[in-house]
């Protein structure tokens, strides 16, 4: 117990992923969840290193399918290349946020429902969005990062 409380005092999350597919609070989403940018600017390592692969070990026991992952993911993506074309960060905002009304959608389905725990990571992470600094700097490599440790999950 000294560990956790150690891991939680320095603002990682516990490295334990909760079992199951029920909608209470995500273990791996300590409090404050997600700060994207140290007090200088750049991007905190933690959250594309040790609480990237937290969530990603929660999501393979949660059973989320890689193709569900990856389609949240491409639609984030391609708001970051109209970014890149030019287009203004208020026009993209709203289409980064359209995330969480789609992660509503496929938790409550009865056939192929994304987890409790993937919902709360796509809400607490548009929540997050403040301006395009914290989506080109936070939100999309961190993101990338949990991707990636998703790796092993198949569909």
């Amino acid at each position: 117990m000294p560990e956790r409380n150690a891991l939680r005092g320095a603002g990682l999350p516990d490295r334990q992923p909760e079992s199951g597919r029920g909608g209470g609070p995500a273990g791996v989403f300590a409090p404050g969840y997600p700060e994207y940018l140290t007090e200088d600017g750049h991007t905190r390592v933690d959250l594309i290193t040790c609480t990237a692969e937290a969530i990603a070990a929660r999501f393979e026991s949660d059973r989320l399918k890689r193709h569900q992952l990856r389609s949240f993911y491409d639609h984030a993506k391609r708001q970051l290349r109209r970014l890149e074309y030019g287009a203004p960060f208020g026009a993209v905002h709203a289409e980064i946020a359209r995330l969480k009304a789609f992660a509503a959608d496929r938790a409550a389905r009865s056939d192929n429902a994304v987890p409790q725990s993937f919902k709360r990571f796509i809400d607490l992470n548009v929540d997050a969005l403040k301006d395009e600094a914290s989506f080109r700097k936070g939100f999309m490599p961190h993101f990338e990062a949990v991707v990636a440790y998703c790796a092993r999950i198949k569909d």
